[in-house]
């Protein structure tokens, strides 16, 4: 009856700790992963920047020149985890300019400066 009930016991341990194990459900973390990226710069003191940079498909930068503002751009990625977005600007003058970075409709960093240039980023979780 002792080995019964330690047998018993051990079977409830394991159902308890089987039970309480994280779910694979999430699937939100799981890399590497393909997204839609898009970058918005915006302004209510200036119709232009200097420069826009943004992080593009294969992670390296890339560089407008002159672009006029409202500016957005839309990519598709495939990500690692820790991999980095950023999203930069400058202008010749302090100007007021919002910066945005749109993952899969969600946004994940954005931030106003009112200054010659600015940059953000955001690095997947």
């Amino acid at each position: 009856m002792k080995l019964f009930k330690q047998s018993l016991f051990i079977v409830f341990i394991m159902f308890l700790a089987t039970s309480c194990e994280k779910s694979d459900s999430d699937t939100g973390n799981i890399y590497p992963k393909q997204v839609s990226i898009t970058y918005k710069v915006t302004s209510t003191t200036t119709n232009s920047a200097t420069l826009i940079q943004y992080k593009n498909e294969s992670g390296r930068n890339t560089d407008i020149v002159n672009p006029a503002l409202p500016y957005s751009k839309t990519i598709t990625r495939t990500v690692n985890k820790n991999d980095v977005l950023s999203l930069g600007y400058g202008t010749h003058t302090a100007q007021t300019v919002k910066l945005e970075i749109i993952v899969d409709n969600n946004t994940v960093k954005s931030q106003e400066f009112p200054s010659t240039a600015g940059a953000i980023i955001y690095a997947f979780e």
